[in-house]
């Protein structure tokens, strides 16, 4: 029997294969983590844009997504608002759910709260050094915002008179979205409330309040296109019909001496009671 240290070195051939596998393994292990390195998952923000003193108590949704706040959260800021929310201190934007920390650190030392005067001790020299700071800032405020603000922010779209080419230059919405707000119009006879386009299909909310600071109501024409006289963008404004079923409609018209029937169209076309509904207040047509 050996005896001594060299005795805990001698191993069978089993083992030394065991050991030349696990140091095979080490060694991989290591060179993985030289070749490829872990990635820090650092959040980054978008420093593109120059930051700019703002009141999240009066900001508008464009100016917010300028200042690089996500559209959720936007629309959490809207909200907040129109429920009778406010900020009375730079640190209230803390509250904002879902606001990463890095953008609040970055925003804080921008936000310019105005009508807060009335919260200070009006006899202390703190106050008197707080409002003459809030002044410098103010003045500050709309000097920085009138030289980065232009007129991309003063833009407004009527929506019982804008057509597909106005919603798509003023909104920059999903063609299909604008088409679906233009079907909806027609079946209404025209919108009465901004809150109706909430319900156009596929139209998220969030968008919604992002839009609805430049939405504007105008009074939809009562004058109908007439059906003996329509041209073919004006069938097809109808977002009902397909070009290939226009083309049919065109040519029942001039076969009938420039007359096309709701009825007739209805059952052409298989239409369902809804879409059979909007033809018929949409346009002038007889039964």
């Amino acid at each position: 029997m050996q005896s001594g240290w060299k005795s805990y070195f001698i191993f069978s051939k089993k083992e030394q294969r065991g050991i030349m596998v696990l140091g095979l393994i080490l060694l991989s292990t290591m060179l993985m983590g030289i070749l490829f390195p872990r990635k820090q998952t650092a959040i980054r923000l978008n420093q593109s844009m120059p930051l700019f003193y703002f009141d999240p108590n009066t900001i508008d949704s464009i100016t917010a997504l300028r200042l690089g706040i996500p559209s959720r959260q936007v629309t959490t800021l809207l909200r907040y608002r129109n429920k009778g929310g406010r900020f009375y201190h730079k640190e209230d934007i803390e509250k904002l759910y879902g606001l990463k920390k890095e953008l609040v650190a970055q925003l804080i030392p921008y936000v310019a709260i105005k009508n807060f005067e009335k919260n200070i001790d009006r006899n202390t020299t703190y106050q008197k050094t707080f409002l003459n700071e809030y002044n410098r800032i103010d003045n500050r405020t709309r000097l920085v915002n009138d030289k980065s603000n232009n007129n991309s922010n003063e833009w407004s779209i009527d929506i019982n008179l804008a057509d597909e080419k106005q919603w798509a230059a003023s909104t920059k919405l999903n063609p299909t979205i604008i088409q679906n707000i233009i079907r909806y119009r027609n079946y209404l006879g025209g919108f009465t409330r901004l809150n109706q386009l909430k319900k156009v299909y596929g139209l998220e909310e969030s968008n919604f309040y992002l839009l609805k600071p430049h939405l504007k109501l105008g009074k939809m024409n009562n004058s109908k296109p007439n059906a003996s006289s329509m041209s073919f963008e004006n069938w097809k404004a109808l977002g009902l019909f397909q070009d290939r079923e226009i083309i049919k409609i065109l040519r029942i018209r001039k076969e009938n001496g420039g007359h096309i029937g709701w009825k007739e169209l209805v059952i052409l076309f298989d239409l369902t009671a809804q879409q059979a509904v909007m033809l018929q207040k949409s346009i002038q047509i007889s039964e």
